[in-house]
Formats: C-alpha cells, structure tokens, sequence
C-alpha cells in the first residue's frame, strides 16, 4: 500500500490551485473533516518557545493538527483525534477502553497504564504532564475542548526533556484573544454516548488589553462492552493580558473522570459474545486540579525573556477485580510468595476458600516547578537558552482484598485482606535540565542548521511507609545533544523542495513504578506490588532522520525515512498465569526504524489527504524472557533473537480521507484507517500467531441548518468488521474451566456506531 501512495495520489497532483494548505512539516495537516485555510505561522522549537520558526526551516518532520480538525473532533477525545490526524500515530487500547488507550507513534508510546513503555513527551501549555509516579499520560485529563494547536514532533529531541526518546506532543490551549466568540456542542450516539463542549471567550479592559476564556467537557457513555460505563467532567478557565511588550497567562484546569476499561477479554470468549469481559470491574477514577502561571517580556536589545510556574495535583483510585488461585505454592498473581502461617493470620487453607481479589490502589501526585528561557535574534537567526526545575511527590497506598467470583465474573469481597498484600510508598523525584540552541541560516538564505543540547540531572527517593524494603536514592544524569539542517534545494512561486535531517539524542530515567518492580524472581502485578528489586538503567535513545517535502499549491508532500537506537530500553515482561503479572527489566538494545510518506491536494470542492509509514521495530539483544502462559515456552521461558518484533506495535500503517463541498451548506466525508498485524505482549519471541490486520471505514456529513447552526452525523466502522487491536498471553481456564484453553486474550475494536451532533456557534 505503501509502495502504490505515489502512484494513486500522483494524478491529482495536477489539479488547480487550491487556497488551502496542508499541514504537516510546513502546512496544516489534513483534517479528517471539513475544509480549511488556516496557515501556520511558525513552529515552537522548545516548549516556552512562543516567537518560533518557519516550517521550512526545521530540520525534522512536523505534524500539525489542524484548527478545525480540533473543532470537529474534540468530543472524540485526543487518542481518537490524533489517530484519524496524524501519520504514523495508532492506538492500542490494551485497557480495553478508547478513553484510556495506548498513544504509539513510530514505535514510541504514551500510555495511561503503570507498565507501558514511555517514550513520547506530552506538554500542555509549556507544562510536561507525564504523571510524577509512573510518567504516564492520562489522556483523559487532556484538555482538548479547549486546543488551540495541537504538534507532534518526531525523534528524540533533548529541547523537550525526559521521555521524548520517539517524539514530543505540544498542546497550547486557547486564549480571549482567539477565541471571541460563544460555540455549544451536544452529542449523542451509539451505546448510551451523550456529551457536550461549551467554550466563550472574549477582551476587555483599557484598549482591550485584557482577554478570558472559558471551556468545559462533560461526556458520559454506557460502552459497548458489558458492564463498561465511563463519565468525564473537565473545565478550563485562563485570563491572559497582552501588553506592548508583555504576555501573561493564568490558567487552570480541573478534572474529575470516571474510566471502567476491562482489559483484554480471552479469544474463545468472544467468539461467543464480542461484548463479553473476562473479570470486572476495572475502573479508574482521576482528579485533577492544574494551575500555571506563564509570562513573557520582550526589551529594547531584541531579547525575549519567557517564564513560567505551576502546580499540578492529581489523584488516582484504581479498584480491579481479578482471578486468584489460593492454593498455588508458587509466586501468585500478585508477586507474592508462599504465606507463612505463623507470620500471618490467614494460612494457606484459609486462602483455598477464595477464587478472586478485588485490588485497590490510591496514588496522590503533586508536581511542581518552573522554568525560564531567554531567547535573541542574530544575523543569521535566532538562540535560546534556559532551565528548568521540575518536582514532584507521589504517596502510594495498595492493598489486596480476598473474593469470590460470582457468575458474571465480578467479585463478592470477604473484607478480609491477603497478607502480605499492602503497600505503603512515597516517592519524591526532581529534575533539573539545563539547554541550549542555536539556529540560522548560511549559502544566501538557503541551508538552515540547527544545534541543540540538554542536561538533565534526576533525582528519584524512595521511601518505604511500612517498612523498609522498598527504600532507596537512586540519581540520574546525562547530556544529550541534537544537530540537524535544511537544505532549499528548488524554490520558486509555484513549488518548492526541501532537503532536511538531523541526528539527535534523549533519555528517561526510571520510574518509580519501574525501580519497585524489576525482579524477575518476585514478578508483581501492575499497578499493585511492589518489592525490594536490581536497580534499572537510565534509557538513551538515539535518532536519526532524512527526508525531503515540498510542493506547490495544489499538492503538498513529505517522504522521511528514520532510524532510533535505544540503548538500556525498559521494557515489561509478563510472568505469571495473569496478562498484567511480571516484571521490568533493562534491555541492551531495541531499534525502530522506517518510511513515512504523507500527500495532500485539493481539486475544485474535493480535498484529500493519504499517509503511510512502514517501521521495523525489534529487539537487538538476544534475551531469555519468562513467559509462563505461552503454549511454547519451555520451563515457563521464551528465547528472543536480534530481529524478533517489538509486541503490540504494527508494521504498516495506512490512512487517507477525502471530503467534498455538496452545494453550499453540506460536507460529505471519509475516511480510511488501517494497521497490519502487531505480536501480542509475552511472545516477545513471535511464535505465535500474531494479532490480525485492523481496517476500518468511517463516513461522516456535515449539514449547514442555519448560519450559526450545524448537523454533524457519523458512523463508525460502517463495515462492522471485528478486528481486535491488542493481544496479550493469559490462562482462561483460571476461571472459565478446562473447555477454556487458547492464551489469546484480545481487545476487540468497537462495533459499528452512529453519532450525531449539534453545533452552535452565534
């Protein structure tokens, strides 16, 4: 498919000029839905970075949402957004819910579960979220009711810190100055979906120096699972005044969300009822209270002075309800050992009683911390320099509760506790960064270079509430530099083509999550317990990309191929009869690697857009791994050899969409998405089978009603095709009987479904 993009889109190429452009790289990238003439102006080359560069001149891919693609798709939520937006972006709702899902982008990814390899930095005005405890990203929390831009950054770039080994996501929220008037969106759909957007905004005060925006989010669904029900409530308020020479922004977000995602469901199961769920509930319930405070000042001598601070508090309630074989003398799925009964007051007889625990988790995170940036033009471009302090403390609490199953596979809880199960744990982190750049142009205005460094120094304590095993200092350091180009190789009135790479470097550091679970002797079970463990290195990851874009004004085009070396990759590894049951541990080497193609052109009313990335992504080290619950292991283990693919993460990806303009007040739209096969996670050595191709079709309309009112309809999947786009290695007969025998466990896709919404903008 691949192969063929050049081929398919090549004659539209020829069409007429069209006033829109796209955007990625340079452009405004193509929107799943509608049509769109916004340009962008310029691209942030650090998070505080607000005067930014043109697009031509950035050594790397850029891939830009655009601004009514944020619009259109807001109520959707980001995961689904970025997937239909952005190439090379797939989901894997290994949790079994889209509001909770996977983020993978060129095999990096962000994810809201404990145990998720985190690669891509996320920042929401200026602000990195990945979360104090286990740089997670609860993408629920994300605001994107409120986004005003939205850019994802490949490669390992060290401007935006920790965790950005595959890429980084800028988010900036709008402002009064932007957004002047009222818009109310309502909408409902498929499985009990109902929800509504509200945002105003406007300026006031002497000379209209002085702006305020307001937005809020409520979204409420039964799920299309059994017993799946999930609710979110957000809000964001900001105040803003624009000086001669100042900038102030204030804002806060708040959030109360309430997820129920019941993970991967066993393959024989749902061949008899997709909908079915394996144990339940799983629910996750998020807090948040997020205020900043960014300022900027410009003086006389041409420098740019920014700065900001901020304050993020978040809570997270987990409840988890699961199998539980109390007679196992060996390692139980929660990474405990054999009881001793006169250490305990509940022996081994008195656990064979009990089929299921119910798993209770609270986590209460501060972050905190600031940054400042100076930035000065020159004669041939521009430098910034600046640091940053972020800290943060994360107060733990788990303990395990003894059940009983009952015939829909939810629990009856005893009230007695399983000894040994409670864990008490505090974890203090700070990380300081230090950076620098430098960007400009020589040969007459026609070859950018661009350098960039990094320090980050890390801190992580550990502190053990009822006890002493978990305790531990553990600190971090590292250097990471960057160096790209741009090269103009032919540019004129009507086309342009650009030659640019860079080679550049990052880090993240373990987690606190990651250093209280990384022995393969006491595997524990995420995101519940922990114990005394090998320390665990920090991960460098190494990039590299070369590419050409370019175009004229009815086609725009990018190519790139990329290549990142991680050197001490953290990765999970099941061990144990349950799929979230094992430890971390250090790799020598993964390597993700490949092609990313996207086109954009219009014709008359017709706009479309097509993208396609292959990547290789595998592990460079041969490993032996334990992997109880595979059908090949021998003695529990699986050997994996230099070659062997990443699990979870596609070969191929592929999108395209296309819309046309039916007379004056009505859009019709579609859209194609589709990932190849990806390896379930705990056959890290691919022997088995691996988890089908996802393809799906969507179709969408939008109808003008009056001036100020439209009609969006959608359907989703409208093939109803059942695909499945997460798998992972369990033991069913746990708790469905011996007649349950195959280790699939898979997170089936949605059926298909109908929305409809109201938008009214006076």
């Amino acid at each position: 498919m691949c192969v063929l993009l050049p081929v398919l889109v090549g004659p539209l190429g020829a069409a007429r000029a069209s006033e829109q452009e796209a955007a990625s790289g340079e452009d405004d990238q193509a929107a799943t839905q509608g049509e769109f003439d916004e340009e962008i102006d310029v691209i942030g080359l650090a998070p505080l970075d607000h005067v930014g560069e043109s697009p031509d001149r950035v050594p790397w891919t850029v891939h830009r949402v655009a601004p009514k693609a944020l619009d259109l798709s807001a109520v959707a939520g980001v995961g689904a957004l970025l997937e239909a937006e952005l190439p090379g972006v797939s989901l894997a709702p290994a949790q079994g819910s889209a509001l909770q899902s996977d983020v993978l982008y060129r095999g990096f990814g962000a994810s809201p579960l404990l145990g998720a390899n985190q690669g891509l930095s996320v920042y929401e005005d200026g602000v990195r979220v990945n979360e104090v405890f286990g740089d997670v990203v609860a993408w629920d929390l994300v605001p994107t009711f409120a986004a005003e831009q939205v850019e994802l950054l490949p490669g390992a770039n060290p401007m935006f810190g920790l965790n950005t080994l595959g890429g980084a996501l800028a988010l900036n929220t709008r402002n009064g100055f932007d957004s002047e008037r009222l818009h109310l969106t309502i909408e409902a759909g498929s499985f009990g979906r109902r929800a509504a957007e509200l945002g105003a905004g406007g300026k006031f005060g002497s000379g209209d120096n002085l702006g305020w925006f307001v937005g809020a989010r409520s979204f409420e669904e039964d799920g299309w699972r059994d017993f799946s029900p999930s609710s979110l409530r957000q809000a964001l308020a900001k105040l803003s005044l624009r000086g001669e020479r100042e900038r102030i922004d204030f804002a806060v977000g708040v959030a109360d969300n309430d997820l129920v995602g019941n993970g991967v469901t066993p393959a024989e199961l749902l061949e008899v009822d997709r909908a079915e769920v394996f144990t339940h509930p799983d629910r996750t319930w998020n807090e948040l209270f997020f205020p900043r405070l960014r300022i900027g000042r410009r003086f006389d001598t041409g420098l740019e002075l920014d700065a900001q601070v901020y304050l993020r508090g978040s809570d997270v309630d987990t409840y988890n309800a699961d199998a539980f074989e109390g007679d196992d003398d060996d390692d139980d799925d929660d990474g405990q050992d054999e009881i001793d009964d006169d250490e305990h007051d509940h022996g081994d007889d008195d656990l064979d009683e009990f089929d299921a625990v119910n798993n209770e988790s609270r986590t209460e995170q501060e972050g905190w911390g600031g940054s400042i940036q100076l930035s000065g033009l020159t004669e041939s471009g521009r430098w910034l320099a600046g640091a940053s302090w972020d800290g943060g403390r994360a107060d733990f609490a788990f303990e395990t509760e003894l059940a009983s199953l009952t015939d829909t596979r939810t629990t009856i809880g005893s009230g007695m506790l399983l000894p040994g199960s409670e864990v008490g744990l505090r974890a203090d982190t700070g990380h300081a960064g230090l950076w620098a750049l430098r960007h400009w142009t020589t040969a007459g205005d026609r070859l950018t270079w661009t350098l960039q460094a990094r320090y980050n120094d890390s801190r992580i304590e550990l502190d053990d509430r009822l006890g002493t095993a978990l305790d531990g200092d553990h600190g971090f350091s590292r250097l990471v530099p960057s160096a790209g180009f741009v090269r103009e190789l032919r540019g004129n009135g009507s086309s342009s083509m650009l030659l640019f790479g860079n080679v550049s470097q990052s880090s993240r550091v373990p987690t606190p999550v990651e250093l209280t679970c990384a022995d393969p002797d006491d595997p524990c079970r995420l995101p519940n317990a922990f114990v005394a463990d090998p320390p665990l290195d920090q991960v460098v990851t190494t990039s590299a990309e070369l590419g050409l874009r370019g175009g004229g004004p009815s086609l725009r085009w990018s190519a790139a191929l990329f290549h990142g070396e991680s050197r001490d990759d953290i990765i999970f590894v099941s061990s144990g009869a349950g799929t979230s049951a094992g430890y971390f541990t250090n790799v020598d080497a993964t390597r993700r690697q490949g092609l990313e193609l996207w086109m954009r052109g219009s014709r008359g009313r017709l706009n479309w857009d097509a993208s396609c990335t292959l990547l290789d992504a595998t592990f460079q080290d041969r490993l032996t791994l334990s992997s109880p619950p595979h059908p090949l292991a021998e003695d529990g283990e699986i050997e994996v050899e230099p070659g062997d693919f990443l699990p979870g993460v596609p070969r191929r990806q592929f999108r395209a969409g296309a819309n046309v303009r039916v007379g004056d007040r009505a859009l019709l739209g579609a859209r194609l998405l589709g990932d190849s096969t990806r390896y379930l996670r705990g056959d890290e050595a691919n022997l088995l089978a691996p988890v089908g191709s996802a393809w799906r079709g969507d179709v969408w309309t939008r109808i003008e009603l009056t001036p100020s009112l439209d009609l969006d309809l959608e359907a989703s999947n409208v093939t109803d095709r059942e695909y499945a786009t997460f798998g992972a290695l369990g033991e069913p007969d746990e708790v469905l009987g011996d007649g349950y025998e195959d280790p699939h466990f898979l997170s089936p896709a949605e059926p298909r479904a109908f929305r409809a919404s109201l938008r009214f903008r006076p």
